[in-house]
């Protein structure tokens, strides 16, 4: 089984963070803030609401 990438923890991610989500396969990843963590834990990616609107598995923090 291969080795999960080493993606963001829920403990690491705080409400307005600019963070890159991937909203599923083959889709292009978006960066936007944190609006609400919706579900923590899962070895795939915490996955968040933006304030936008788009949902997804975060990816990682950036600094934008």
């Amino acid at each position: 089984m291969p080795e999960l990438p080493d993606y963001p923890e829920p403990r690491q991610l705080d409400k307005g963070m600019t963070v890159e989500i991937e909203q599923g396969e083959g889709k292009e990843p978006i960066v936007g803030e944190v609006g609400a963590v919706v579900e923590e834990a899962d070895p795939e990616g915490t996955v968040v609401k933006l304030k936008s609107g788009a949902e997804g598995r975060v990816r990682k923090i950036t600094h934008e």
